[in-house]
C-alpha cells in the first residue's frame, strides 16, 4: 500500500502550477478538497500568481438600469472585431444587490472587483466590493467624516500589489462656503481591505475641488485619477486639471492637460480608459449643435504626449461616450437611453445595439476573472450568505 500511494503522490510545485492553469470556478470547488488544497488557492502569492496568468479576454459587461422593475442588468459580449455587439452576448450576471431609489454608482473597476456606492441624491447608504465572476463580496463598514454642513464627496478606487494584496478606498469630504462653491480643503479618509477600518488622513492639503454629483474617476498606473478645477490666482478664472491618488504611496499628486482643455469647464470634461492609457472627453453644446473631443495621453505623465484622436458631431440623439470597442469604434448613450455604436473613422453610425437602460446608468468595461476577494462573503442561488 506505500508504494502504491507514493506512486500517485504529486510534489506540492507541481499541484501549484496544474492549479494555476484552471478558470476560477473551478478552484472555488477544489477548495473543499482538502484543507492542504484550501490554503493554497485562498493564499495571497497563488491569487496573485493565478491572475497574472489569466489569458486577456475580448469579454466585456455592461451594466444597463431598467426603470421599469427597478433593477440593474448585467451582460457579458464577445467584443468581436467583426460582428455587430448585440450578436455576441454570451451571458448575464447575476446582480444581488438592491439600490432602492435607482441603480449603483460604479466607482470603479480594479483586477475584476467592482467598487459600487448607493450615493444617488447625495446622500450614503451602501458601500460594496464585488467579484462578479466568483460571486463574492464584502460590504464596507460606512466612513466616519459625515459632516451635518452642506457638503459633497468623492471616491477613488484602486489596487496596492507591491508589498501586500490590498484593495484601496479614498474619499474626500468638501464642505459647501458661502458663495456655494467647495473653495476649502476636503477632509480625506482611507479604507484598506487588510486594515478594515477607515482612517483620516492629516496634514495634507488639496487645494482643487473635484465636479459635484457628475464625478468620475479612472484607476491606472497605479493611480486614481479624477477631472478637478481650482481657481487662477489673480484671476479668478478656472483652470481645469487632473487630479491623482497613488494608492500605494497615498500621496496626491496632479496632471496638467494640453492648452485646449486648461480653459474648459471641469463639467465638460469626462475621464475615461482608452486602450490602458489616460483619456479626457471635452463635450460642447452648442445651440446649432453639440460635439466630443477624445484626448489621449500616450505617454503616462508626460504633458507633451497629450494628443486629440477626434472629433465627433453628437448626432441623432448621442450624448456621451460610455466606453470603446476593440475595432475602434465608440459607444455613446442616446437621450432615448438605447447603446449605439460609432465610427469615428469613417464618420458612420453603426446603429443601435439592442441595449436599452437608463442614459447614465449605462457602464462598459473589460470583464476580468480573478480570484480576489475569494473569502469575502458568497452568493448562492440567488442568496446572500455570510
Amino acid at each position: 500500500m506505500a508504494a502504491d500511494s507514493e506512486s500517485f503522490y504529486f510534489p506540492h510545485e507541481v499541484v501549484t502550477e496544474i492549479l494555476l492553469k484552471l478558470p476560477a470556478k473551478s478552484l472555488i470547488r477544489f477548495t473543499v478538497v482538502c484543507k492542504s488544497w484550501y490554503s493554497l488557492i485562498t493564499s495571497f502569492p497563488f491569487i496573485s500568481a493565478h491572475f497574472a496568468q489569466t489569458p486577456q479576454s475580448d469579454t466585456v459587461f455592461v451594466r444597463r438600469y431598467d426603470s421599469s422593475c427597478n433593477r440593474e442588468h448585467y451582460s457579458l459580449f464577445e467584443d468581436s472585431k467583426n460582428r455587430p455587439f448585440y450578436l455576441n452576448f454570451t451571458s448575464k450576471l447575476y446582480f444581488p444587490f438592491n439600490c432602492p431609489l435607482g441603480y449603483f454608482r460604479i466607482v470603479g473597476s480594479c483586477n475584476g472587483i467592482l467598487c459600487l456606492s448607493d450615493d444617488l441624491f447625495g446622500e450614503l447608504r451602501s458601500l460594496i466590493l464585488w467579484n462578479p465572476s466568483i460571486q463574492k463580496f464584502i460590504t464596507l463598514p460606512m466612513p466616519s467624516i459625515n459632516p451635518q454642513s452642506p457638503h459633497m464627496f468623492v471616491f477613488g478606487f484602486g489596487a496596492d500589489l507591491r508589498e501586500s494584496d490590498d484593495y484601496k478606498l479614498v474619499r474626500l469630504v468638501y464642505r459647501k462656503n458661502d458663495d456655494v462653491l467647495y473653495n476649502d480643503p476636503p477632509e480625506i479618509e482611507i479604507y484598506s481591505i487588510n486594515s478594515g477600518v477607515w482612517r483620516r488622513v492629516i496634514g495634507v492639503e488639496i487645494k482643487h475641488c473635484i465636479v459635484e454629483f457628475m464625478w468620475s474617476q479612472v484607476f491606472v498606473n497605479g493611480n486614481v485619477h479624477w477631472i478637478a478645477y481650482d481657481l487662477v490666482a489673480n484671476g479668478g478664472d478656472l483652470r481645469s486639471l487632473v487630479m491623482t491618488f497613488s494608492i500605494a504611496d497615498e500621496v496626491f499628486g496632479e496632471i496638467m492637460l494640453p492648452d485646449a482643455l486648461v480653459g474648459v469647464i471641469a463639467t465638460n470634461l469626462s475621464i475615461m480608459l482608452f486602450e490602458e492609457s489616460l483619456a479626457v472627453v471635452k463635450y460642447e453644446r452648442e445651440i446649432d449643435g453639440a460635439s466630443c473631443e477624445v484626448w489621449v495621453m500616450k505617454q503616462y505623465g508626460v504633458l507633451e504626449s497629450w494628443s486629440r484622436l477626434y472629433r465627433i458631431n453628437l448626432v441623432a440623439g448621442m450624448e456621451r461616450i460610455v466606453g470603446f470597442r476593440n475595432n475602434g469604434e465608440v459607444l455613446f448613450s442616446t437621450r432615448s437611453n438605447d447603446l449605439v455604436s460609432y465610427d469615428p473613422n469613417s464618420g458612420r453610425n453603426r446603429g443601435l445595439l439592442r441595449i436599452q437602460g437608463s442614459s447614465r446608468s449605462f457602464y462598459v468595461q473589460n470583464y476580468v476573472e480573478s480570484l480576489i476577494l475569494l473569502k469575502g462573503n458568497s452568493i448562492v442561488s440567488g442568496e446572500l450568505l455570510e
